[in-house]
């Protein structure tokens, strides 16, 4: 994925906590510029509020203000196109916010107007955006056409009811979201961030993979799940981080410019090392069923022995016929590739068979014991490219660790003797904190690793960890599946990467 624009919030990401403009961050624009990637903010600031940082770096792309309310050339001055909301629907909105307590700003045309400039964040504000608000009485007399409203209150927990109960009452009439815990603002359905993006898109022609947005408040996420890479600053909340594709260090230490260098101009279109990875890849983490062992034989017999014994004694009990378990149909709907436990509900479910939680365990319990012995007795069949690779990632200096949700890790390491090829074995853990421990477990940041797995859950967990690089392994034919699911690139057998010099038509698909 080659990004040629990026998109960044300003307050909270671009700027630190005292509005200050690193010194760092704009060498990072710089970096940018200089290698051909596009770079604009936008911000819940009206346009003559971003003034100082336009300047300071040297923009030459359309500026989105207000929140994609209105859309400003560099000068500030030349409006593009704005978007305002209805007069009826602003009054709806102010009057909501006022009864509850909150303080209301209007912006409308190129003027700010408020009840009070003392009020609480009033002067904050007067030097962020740096001139002065119009005292209004009744606000009511500026919402012919306002671009923005703003509630504020110092009280977040006021503030983020206040966003649920507004959201539910305007619906698609306007837009309602915090800029910051303090702010709440309302603009227009189509003045979001994520709508800044798919303007970016049509006004540059470029297709939306190719666009990066970088943000930290919850009136962010539009733009960072509508861009083809989502950062989330490392001081956005957990909720924000949930939806990006990478978090970055906080605004406090340039997370910015850390992000630019990690995250834009670090990662490579496609993968360039002999190995087929990112260059600041330090390690690999390897799914263990499905990428590097052929499990599946053994884990259907495994439930099949299981689940006979059990519904022959259940049969015998109820007078009911016994139906076996299908090693075909059963396995591949209920189990293959599902979370453990998950797998054993679904198939009790399509049976009608309801158990305490305590039985459903001892089963799945019971199902572990019986694969073990089934590990003993025969050995665990491997991926040969996949063995290959994970030597030649060795070989090159590279740490490794296999992972598997499920507890029998080291029992089919053994079993296919391959043992000896990581660094650490994790199992019995729910993904994405699988990832996370084997990364801690190596001694690595999530951005310096790399992640191999072939189901579309694995995959998904993989980049809800925030995990620098996803390769989804494609066993079963289901590509776009995988690529769906968050896979930076798709490849047929991780030997494919170690390829891709030497073939000219190579089974590996970059994410698009």
């Amino acid at each position: 994925m080659t990004i040629k624009l990026l998109i960044a919030d300003i307050d909270g990401t671009m700027v630190t906590q005292d509005k200050v403009l690193t010194a760092r961050t704009c060498e990072a624009v710089d970096r940018l510029r200089a290698s051909g990637v596009m770079f604009t903010v936008t911000s819940g600031r009206p346009p003559r509020g971003m003034a100082g940082l336009v300047a300071a770096l040297k923009l030459t792309a359309p500026v989105a203000a207000f929140n994609g309310g209105m859309y400003v050339k560099p000068d500030l001055t030349t409006v593009l196109e704005q978007r305002t909301i209805p007069p009826d629907i602003a009054r709806q909105a102010v009057d909501y916010m006022l009864q509850a307590g909150l303080d209301v700003w209007v912006y409308q045309g190129t003027d700010w107007f408020l009840r009070d400039p003392e009020a609480f964040r009033a002067p904050r504000e007067r030097n962020n955006v740096g001139f002065d608000p119009v005292v209004i009485a009744d606000l009511r007399r500026v919402l012919d056409a306002p671009i923005k409203l703003v509630g504020v209150s110092e009280d977040t927990a006021l503030v983020a009811r206040c966003e649920a109960e507004l959201s539910m009452r305007l619906g698609t009439e306007a837009s309602a979201a915090r800029s910051t815990p303090y702010y709440l603002d309302v603009t227009h359905p189509e003045a979001n961030k994520g709508m800044v993006v798919r303007e970016a898109s049509r006004l540059l022609q470029l297709p939306l993979e190719q666009i990066a947005a970088i943000g930290d408040m919850s009136n962010d996420l539009p733009m960072l799940t509508t861009a083809g890479l989502g950062i989330a600053m490392g001081n956005a909340s957990p909720e924000v981080q949930r939806f990006a594709r990478h978090v970055t260090r906080s605004n406090e230490e340039d997370g910015f410019a850390y992000a630019v260098d990690s995250f834009i101009l670090g990662q490579p279109p496609r993968a360039r090392t002999r190995l087929g990875l990112p260059p600041r890849t330090r390690a690999c983490l390897f799914g263990l069923d499905g990428v590097l062992t052929q499990t599946s034989s053994l884990h259907a017999r495994a439930w099949k022995q299981l689940c006979d014994y059990y519904l022959r004694q259940r049969a015998r009990a109820s007078g009911q016929p016994f139906i076996p378990f299908d090693l075909v149909r059963d396995y591949s709907r209920y189990f293959d590739g599902k979370p453990p436990l998950e797998d054993l509900r679904a198939f009790l479910d399509s049976r009608d068979i309801v158990l305490p939680e305590s039985t459903v365990r001892a089963l799945n319990d019971r199902k572990a014991a019986v694969l073990v012995e089934l590990l003993r007795q025969e050995q665990a069949e491997t991926y040969e490219g996949a063995v290959r690779y994970a030597q030649a990632a060795r070989a090159a200096g590279l740490r490794t660790a296999v992972v598997s949700p499920s507890r029998h890790c080291d029992e089919m390491l053994r079993s296919a003797g391959i043992a000896d090829l990581f660094d650490a074995r994790l199992d019995a853990t729910a993904p994405p904190e699988l990832y996370r421990a084997a990364a801690r477990a190596l001694d690595v940041g999530s951005e310096e690793a790399v992640v191999f797995e072939d189901t579309p859950a694995g995959i998904a967990a993989a980049r809800a960890a925030h995990f620098a690089y996803v390769i989804g392994v494609d066993r079963l034919g289901q590509p776009a599946e995988l690529r769906r699911h968050g896979a930076d690139i798709v490849v047929t057998d991780p030997a494919a990467l170690l390829e891709q010099e030497a073939t000219p038509h190579l089974a590996l698909e970059e994410a698009h």
